[in-house]
């Protein structure tokens, strides 16, 4: 009954002073009541002193969001009940810390980061509860990087581990390089970190510029160069430096391209997140003017629903190889009717065998949420994994134990999950003044995959020199492991219509 009475009432005493015409409010809340309803799978009889207490700060509202609270759900799971791929290693059930056993439990707050118009106290607001109102041990999260940005360090401030499966701006790691002692509480787990994300996309480019400039057009490709490129990007602080590199290696400015110069438009168009029909059909006319034949997209939230609407009912002269979110969602092609016909992304994981875990994972995933997950839902079940991993090989719920125990997964020592072999890339025994605390990228280990929408379904297509792709890597001069071929990968479909020509407009 006294647990019952804290839940219902959180014995909140309110005193209020009147000074004058203003007042002064005081609420003491007791703590958030854990109970085995927030640990799934566990025993009801479960105590409070037996749960293990994971946060996820993320836009519970939308797709970023509600995917990492379901990966989460799903790996705490299969470790309480000791089913599944990363619950096997669990037998019985529950984490075993010196005899004792202790269950996953997950609780999560809204972050609001997703939304176009973007408010960060929000963010901040929803740590807070998280930290103080919910006492979590170990927290997982984020998307947007200026939201991300204003609540990371009540996580730090509180020496509490943070896995990032959301983000991808470089500096977050940065600071863990440069201020190690503040920021070695955050990990970045998925997406891997910017720079290399734009390393894969451009490599994502530039073999399918290869591909279809060399395929004749009997086979699906184009008698003509493919090699003018453009962007469409959201303006936002992370997507202009992405743009620059990917620039400065597609035209080989940086001098480190040796395969195949490709050409840049000038034409660099930023979206307002809250983008309608009208405003994005008029940029097609400015792409299709400057001759552009693959369009860039960099777009992490609800504008990318517009582009793919658009661009199908408008049909342009080039194909869309970039970044779309939204485009992961399981219902995209039904969203957008088919338009999204086409159009390349990268992702984390669909349905191949990239690691021993990751089809039986993704069959759970389906079968649970009815739903495909995308890259922060990949994310939330393995930062959880993860974290089940370090507990049980540290047999320790010390926070400072933890980071210790997850910088100890490397290149020789990784964890499998259902993403990747996790490796961080820390260069020799921490503290050190080398590690950022981010997934090694390249194959095992930190990678993305390319995903594209035909025939009403997602499919996986080749990621020459990114991932295994069979043909199309030996092909290009690609060695092992690249040469074999993951389950389910189809070659690129390129637009029935025409692309534009490969020469500047007259």
């Amino acid at each position: 009954m006294e647990k019952l009475t804290k839940r219902i009432l959180a014995i909140v005493i309110i005193a209020i002073i009147g000074v004058g015409v203003g007042v002064t409010v005081w609420f003491f809340v007791a703590p958030y009541g854990w109970s085995a309803t927030d640990c799934p799978g566990a025993p009801a009889g479960i105590t409070e002193d037996q749960i293990i207490k994971i946060g996820i700060a993320g836009d519970t509202k939308r797709i970023h969001g509600e995917g990492q609270v379901h990966g989460a759900w799903l790996a705490a799971y299969q470790i309480n009940t000791g089913t599944g791929s990363i619950g096997s290693q669990y037998p019985g059930g529950g984490i075993l810390i010196g005899g004792k056993r202790y269950y996953i439990g997950i609780t999560s707050e809204d972050t609001d980061e997703a939304n176009p118009i973007l408010d960060t106290t929000k963010g901040k607001a929803a740590a807070d509860r998280l930290v103080s109102y919910k006492n979590v041990q170990f927290a997982a999260g984020g998307f947007r990087t200026e939201s991300l940005l204003a609540y990371r360090d009540v996580f730090m401030d509180n020496k509490i581990p943070f896995i990032n499966i959301g983000s991808a701006t470089d500096s977050f790691t940065e600071d863990v390089l440069n201020n190690y002692e503040q920021y070695k509480y955050f990990f970045q787990l998925t997406p891997i970190k910017g720079t290399d994300l734009a390393k894969e996309l451009i490599a994502l480019i530039l073999t399918s510029s290869i591909v279809a400039s060399s395929l004749p057009a009997a086979y699906g490709g184009y008698d003509y160069p493919v090699v003018r490129f453009s962007f469409v990007r959201e303006s936002l602080e992370w997507t202009e430096g992405f743009a620059q590199a990917i620039t400065a290696y597609l035209t080989n400015s940086s001098g480190a391209n040796p395969y195949m110069v490709m050409y840049y438009t000038d034409v660099d168009i930023e979206i307002p997140q809250d983008i309608g029909p009208t405003e994005m059909d008029a940029h097609w006319a400015t792409l299709d003017a400057a001759n552009t034949q693959i369009v860039i997209p960099i777009i992490s939230g609800e504008a990318g629903l517009i582009f793919s609407n658009s661009y199908g009912d408008n049909e342009p002269g080039m194909i869309p190889i970039g970044i779309n979110v939204m485009s992961q969602d399981a219902t995209y092609w039904e969203q957008t009717a088919g338009r999204c016909e086409y159009g390349i992304t990268l992702e984390s994981v669909i349905r191949t065998n990239k690691t021993s875990y990751t089809i039986d994972i993704w069959d759970d995933y389906v079968a649970k949420w009815g739903d495909m997950p995308i890259y922060t839902a990949v994310g939330g079940f393995d930062a959880v994994s993860q974290y089940a991993w370090a507990i049980n090989t540290s047999q320790s719920l010390n926070s400072d134990t933890i980071v210790l125990t997850l910088e100890s997964m490397t290149t020789t020592n990784p964890v499998e999950g259902m993403s990747a072999f996790g490796a961080y890339d820390n260069a020799d025994t921490p503290p050190n003044d080398k590690t950022r605390h981010c997934i090694v990228e390249g194959w095992p280990y930190g990678t993305a995959l390319a995903i594209q929408w035909h025939n009403e379904a997602k499919k996986l297509v080749p990621g020459i020199g990114i991932y295994p792709s069979g043909i199309w890597a030996t092909i290009l001069g690609k060695s092992a492991p690249y040469t074999y071929e993951l389950v389910g990968m189809q070659n690129v479909k390129y637009p029935t219509w025409a692309l534009n020509p490969p020469t500047p407009p007259t």
